[in-house]
């Protein structure tokens, strides 16, 4: 057996290039497309695009721009893009319809009632015979209009398919008050018009803004993938707020007709009078105050079957693997993730 050292070095050799290859080999990236709004909310989105935690995760993602919330949930609801973040009121009013989950969140906050800077208004009831522009299924003015309905204040209501469509009617005068949420209400201020009452004086705590929302047909195909997809978006955030210097031309780049200052502004920014940002970037979810703001929604836009039906396509399993996982690689967390 002259030859027996030589086959073993080459049953060696073999060895090691089969272990070296299955350590190296990386599964092809999963494609997603995922849809947003130019509005500073989607700034997590962006970040995470932009840094490349996507494609860190093992994700092919591509981004489609849409310019009315009624087009991105068309888009959803059709298969045209695979998930996006939206509105969490428009979710409650269309989730029925669409064969979807909520995975995990994507902002908070950020709606202010906004008015002509020789308006006096200091509080609601200023509002009473007004004329009030809004923009439908939005959370924050789905709260304000809840809030001014209880008061009993009468005043009409005008609704417009975008924020910024509703800041040009405040500015025409065609409206005496616009309820914007950011960066408009930022933008209104920059324009010389004035934040008159923000969400947290009528509702002091967070609430969701965008929720992050997959069809059922990509979770089903891609479970994997939800999980690295809201990873991206959790180590997106840490990013935005630790490096806001950088992560600042990130969000820019999806706003470009909005001044640097106003992206700053919108969700970057410490509002002192809010003390947090004015409308703050996160993937944070808790199904309970998830269940409690949606309980807000009944009866005025909810009955209690389409509540039970909004609350059975809240999955926050993914969301939960997600974090664990973060966890175990010692990743940073924001502060609002322990717990």
């Amino acid at each position: 057996m002259k030859n027996k050292p030589l086959i073993l070095i080459i049953i060696a050799i073999i060895t090691v290039a089969a272990v070296a290859g299955t350590l190296l080999y990386k599964p092809p990236a999963v494609k997603a497309k995922i849809g947003y709004m130019p509005a500073a909310s989607y700034g997590l989105l962006w970040v995470a695009y932009e840094k490349g935690y996507f494609k860190d995760e093992g994700l092919d993602i591509t981004l489609k721009e849409y310019p009315s919330l009624g087009q991105l949930v068309t888009a959803l609801a059709s298969g045209e893009i695979d998930g996006a973040p939206i509105t969490s009121v428009a979710i409650a009013a269309f989730i029925k319809n669409i064969d979807a989950k909520i995975v995990a969140g994507n902002s908070l906050d950020g709606t202010a009632l906004v008015v002509n800077s020789s308006f006096g208004l200091e509080d609601l009831t200023g509002l009473r015979g007004m004329i009030l522009g809004t923009v439908q299924y939005v959370p924050g003015d789905f709260i304000f209009k809840r809030v001014i309905s209880e008061a009993g204040i009468n005043l009409t209501i005008k609704e417009y398919f975008t924020p910024s469509d509703t800041l040009t009617a405040l500015e025409s005068n065609k409206v005496d008050a616009a309820l914007l949420w950011e960066p408009y209400a930022s933008l209104a201020e920059y324009r010389d018009l004035r934040i008159a009452v923000w969400d947290e004086a009528i509702y002091p705590k967070d609430y969701p803004c965008c929720l992050q929302v997959f069809s059922n047909s990509f979770i089903s195909s891609n479970p994997d993938a939800i999980v690295k997809f809201i990873k991206a978006l959790v180590k997106a955030e840490a990013f935005t707020y630790a490096h806001s210097d950088e992560a600042l031309p990130m969000v820019k780049k999806y706003l470009p007709s909005v001044p640097i200052e106003i992206v700053y502004k919108s969700i970057f920014f410490t509002d002192p009078s809010l003390n947090r940002a004015r409308n703050p970037l996160s993937a944070y979810i808790n199904l309970t105050e998830l269940q409690q703001f949606y309980r807000l929604l009944v009866p005025n836009l909810l009955t209690e079957n389409d509540y039970s039906v909004l609350v059975s396509k809240i999955d926050p399993s993914y969301y939960q693997t997600a974090i664990s996982e973060l966890k175990r690689e010692g990743f940073n967390l924001p502060s609002r993730y322990a717990g």
